[in-house]
């Protein structure tokens, strides 16, 4: 039996035009995101935030420098989930469910991933993926109208161009 290959190299179709980003590059992480998220003012120390007007959209990128024993990391991973889950109650009115919760094992082996999904009601979706360290927690977080779908499709398309540096 005789299998024949062949591949066309000239291309079918229109070619895309490649994505305009702009780079957030920091010590911790580094960040391509479109123009329409803009910087927003902050307060904060070793946070960042943007806004998106178009998809009415808010992202926090976070950095918290800690010092946590290796065997504390599932403990401290929790904790912070919690806290963020909690936080999210305070803010609203509409009580908070949490969709999706994980924490699992970086595939580097020397940080935890952790991410959830809440939703407050008629209000806003939360959508975190963060990682903890025995030197750092990260957060990144979005915050987008209370459209499932359309803050499920916004946040894919976002966390793609976060890079964090682990750890």
């Amino acid at each position: 039996m005789v299998y024949r290959y062949s591949v066309s190299l000239t291309p079918t179709g229109a070619q895309a035009e490649p994505a305009v980003t702009l780079a957030h590059v920091y010590s911790e992480f580094t960040l391509d995101l479109p123009p329409q998220w803009q910087p927003q003012p902050n307060t904060e120390d070793n946070t960042l935030s943007f806004h998106d007007s178009t998809a009415d959209a808010a992202l926090i990128v976070s950095v918290d420098f800690i010092q946590t024993p290796p065997d504390q990391l599932q403990t401290m991973a929790e904790h912070v989930i919690a806290r963020r889950i909690a936080a999210m109650s305070t803010a609203g009115t509409a009580p908070v469910q949490v969709l999706q919760q994980q924490i699992r094992p970086h595939t580097n082996g020397k940080a935890l991933e952790l991410s959830f999904i809440a939703e407050a009601a008629n209000e806003h979706l939360q959508l975190c993926l963060g990682y903890v360290s025995a030197r750092k927690i990260m957060h990144f977080a979005m915050f987008c109208a209370p459209d499932r779908a359309a803050a499920v499709a916004l946040f894919n398309a976002t966390v793609s161009h976060f890079k964090p540096r682990l750890p």
